[in-house]
């Protein structure tokens, strides 16, 4: 699969998302009025668990990082070791789906993605139905500071 998405790209990608998926949107990126509708689908609890969630998250993420700290020590004149926390410039966020919401998922792995600094996080995750994502856990990617949404599910995401 993956040879193919090398070789073929996006065609690879979306043959896949039809064979395995029977997903075939004219765009994989979910877009600001899909998100609007999968919140709309939600109770106004559900909103608040998913919110209340990140939100814990993000505080011990926060937490987390301010305990670890950069390290440096002159082992002898002129010979320095240590370690630096760096965060990478991008991360990719796979949140399993399908037939239930796995909000839980899309929290824990973007909104700490998010506190160690990551300027860009794109999050994917499987269509439920002819919909899309589930609105629960899309509601979560959202929520939790996703830059990017993809539709797309397995591999080929």
């Amino acid at each position: 699969m993956l040879s193919a998405i090398t070789s073929d790209g996006e065609e690879a990608v979306r043959q896949f998302s039809r064979d395995l998926d029977e997903w075939d949107p004219r765009s994989f990126i979910v877009g600001p009025e899909q998100i609007e509708r999968a919140t709309e689908e939600l109770s106004e609890q559900a909103r608040r668990d998913i919110d209340s969630a990140a939100s814990n998250i993000e505080r011990f993420a926060a937490a987390q990082l301010r305990s670890m700290s950069n390290l440096d020590v002159e082992l002898s004149e002129g010979v320095t070791a240590g370690h630096r926390h760096i965060p990478v410039s991008a991360a990719g966020c796979y949140v399993p789906g399908g037939r239930y919401a796995h909000v839980a998922s899309a929290s824990m792995s973007i909104c700490t993605a998010k506190a160690a600094g990551v300027p860009f996080a794109v999050a994917a995750a499987p269509p439920r139905d002819e919909n899309g994502i589930h609105p629960a856990t899309l509601y979560a990617m959202q929520r939790a500071g996703a830059d990017a949404i993809l539709c797309l599910g397995g591999v080929q995401a």
